[in-house]
């Protein structure tokens, strides 16, 4: 698994903006009392990450954050590394996408799964090597996104410590379910849960396929005659058309040598004509054909084009705010703030709006701009679809045309050679008679091969979904054989970490374990004090970054995002003393590796609500009392 650092945190706004300083690996500390932006902090970077961020939605009436809503051009920008290797999300407020920066190209992923096109957890899943992972529940068909995982890498104050995990996007039944939760669990722990799953749904898939091809060829041979020996067939075919051809040339040798000459002058002008309407309707089509080739290739262009733009304009939305270059409000010589009066350019002067032009953009305009030229892309692609459509028809009537000359062709080279007969009718009806019933015994013949080959399909289809079975049950057997062993093992390691570090603790417990749901039991469940809920939850966070540390297995990135852990009216004390464990989960994780994994902790919390040993690990200070507050409002430069 990959590790997950951040570096730096940002937004920016018309109104307000914020930097963060440079963030290290190991233990981060942002200090802030209420109100004055440390759960803010959290949020930016979890929304960078493609999170939902209740309160930055306009519609939201618990929490509304009026002052990132009714900003405008603002966005959130987080670098981060994933396995050293350097990235920058940038996602606008209210946006349903994140823009990926590289440093070399720009992509854009939409948060939402639509249809088969990746999105943004695809792509953060594939850099921590975590397959997209489906599971099926009853009829609903669900996919795991990193928010999902995220639940079990951010400690927030919003879930009551009770749940342990993070509540879920979507507040559904099924969303946080315990077959979901069991699953993350697994999945960041490396219990072989997604490959499990993976090869269950195989299983049950090529099941599925095994008893469908079964039905298909009990229900043929239930409505068809006995299959007969296809080689049998095939011989008795080659000596009936042989006969055949036979009879048929005695036939026609008699009829030659009987015949005079017959006139057939009308009938072939009438064919010569239909000929020579289908040369001039092909010779059109075909002219058609090529201008719709031409415009082809027009729309193609255009096409790439756009493309380029797009990649572009993608590019510019990035730099843009960062560069800072120009305003329209200020003189690009005194940089003095000018006022600008409606209707009226930067030198004076009055302009129509039907006559002015604007060069100079800001981000959420070069963002409207993305948005039409996606949506101008969407046309041009349907119209290189209707193109192609259009190629087809034509080609398709020009290859019927075609075969419709063939025939008319060798039907006029017939009637030349068709004269009256004069032999006797007695001796062609006899031939006629014999090649009739010769006829039937082919197409008799033919029917018994159609329904050999499709019963031979079916046998074979049904042998190749039973070896798929044979398949599918031998890699879901040796899935599970390791997915047991491996969630003996994990589990093992994890009641032993988690029991160590929650003995230490406020919780002062004397044994701990996960149950079948991995969630905590303690004491046997003996009553405690609401405040014990905080060391329940936080040492099961600690004690998967533990495992994370130790284990090579575990996919969790080494990541935990913990803010505020002072719920449910835990003294100072006795927050600081669970708070030091951290430490001491590292120590159990590294496991005397002298140079250890690269991990991250950010923690936000109050003042004085954090150990003393963590002086040196602050970062960050705001403060209400000081007017030190997250967000800064942006001065006019001069």
């Amino acid at each position: 698994m990959g590790s997950l650092i951040v570096k730096k945190v940002k937004y920016s706004g018309e109104k307000y903006f914020y930097e963060s300083p440079e963030l290290d690996a190991g233990i981060n500390v942002i200090l802030g009392d209420n109100g004055s932006g440390k759960s803010t902090f959290s949020y930016f970077i979890e929304y960078a990450l493609g999170g939902k961020i209740k309160p930055f939605e306009d519609d939201n009436e618990d929490a509304r954050y009026s002052l990132i809503i009714e900003d405008t051009n603002n966005f959130v920008h987080i670098d981060i590394l994933i396995d050293q290797v350097p990235y920058s999300l940038k996602r606008f407020i209210g946006a349903q996408d994140v823009f990926v920066d590289n440093g070399i190209a720009t992509e854009t992923y939409p948060i939402n799964r639509r249809g088969d096109i990746q999105i943004f957890s695809d792509w953060i899943l594939d850099k921590f090597k975590i397959p997209v992972f489906e599971l099926y529940i009853g009829a609903v068909h669900w996919f795991f996104n990193f928010n999902d995982l995220f639940r079990l890498l951010n400690y927030d104050q919003n879930t009551e410590p009770r749940k342990i995990y993070k509540s879920p996007i979507a507040e559904n039944f099924i969303a946080d379910s315990i077959i979901i939760r069991k699953s993350i669990f697994e999945i960041l722990l490396g219990m072989s849960s997604a490959e499990y799953f993976k090869k269950l749904d195989i299983l049950k898939a090529a099941t599925k396929r095994r008893d469908t091809a079964k039905a298909l060829l009990q229900n043929y041979e239930s409505t068809h005659d006995a299959v007969q020996n296809s080689e049998a067939l095939l011989q008795r075919q080659v000596e009936t058309n042989t006969e055949l051809a036979k009879l048929e040339e005695e036939r026609d040798a008699y009829q030659i040598r009987e015949t005079t000459v017959d006139d057939k002058i009308g009938e072939l002008a009438n064919i010569q004509s239909m000929l020579v309407d289908l040369e001039l309707k092909t010779s059109r089509e075909r002219i058609f054909l090529k201008s719709l080739e031409n415009e082809q290739i027009k729309v193609d262009q255009v096409h790439r084009t756009l493309l380029e733009e797009i990649q572009q304009i993608q590019k510019i939305i990035f730099t843009h705010d960062r560069l800072d270059l120009f305003s329209m409000e200020v003189c690009p010589f005194c940089m003095n703030k000018k006022e600008i009066a409606t209707g009226f350019c930067i030198c004076g002067s009055k302009f129509k709006e039907d006559d002015y032009e604007k060069f100079v953009y800001n981000s959420s305009e070069y963002k409207d701009i993305l948005s039409h030229r996606q949506n101008s892309i969407k046309a041009i692609t349907q119209a290189k679809e209707d193109y192609a459509v259009d190629v087809r028809e034509v080609k398709g009537k020009i290859e019927k045309n075609s075969k419709l000359i063939d025939e008319y062709t060798t039907k006029l080279k017939t009637v030349i050679e068709t004269a009256q007969f004069a032999g006797s009718t007695t001796v062609i009806d006899d031939y006629n008679d014999q090649i009739l019933k010769l006829k039937e015994q082919l197409m008799e013949i033919g029917y018994a091969l159609r329904t050999s080959a499709q019963w031979k399909k079916l046998f074979d289809d049904l042998e190749t979904k039973i070896e798929e079975l044979r398949t599918a049950q031998q890699e879901f057997n040796t899935a599970k054989i390791l997915y047991d062993k491996n969630n003996a093992k994990t589990i093992e390691l994890f009641n032993s970490v988690y029991s160590f570090l929650l003995s230490k603790s406020s919780y002062e417990s004397t044994e701990a374990h996960i149950d079948e749901d991995y969630m905590p039991f303690i004491d046997n469940r003996e009553y405690k004090a609401n405040s014990s809920d905080v060391p329940k939850r936080l040492m099961y966070y600690f004690t998967i970054l533990a495992l994370a540390l130790r284990l090579p297995s575990v996919k969790h990135p080494r990541f935990l995002l913990i803010d505020t852990p002072e719920d449910s009216g835990i003294d100072t004390d006795h927050l600081n003393q669970n708070l030091e464990l951290l430490l001491e989960a590292i120590r159990v994780g590294i496991n005397g590796d002298p140079k250890g994994k690269e991990f991250q902790v950010i923690l936000t919390t109050g003042y004085g609500k954090f150990p003393a040993s963590f002086q040196g690990f602050v970062k960050e200070r705001f403060s209400k009392q000081d007017g030190n507050f997250i967000l800064k409002q942006k001065m006019l430069k001069i």
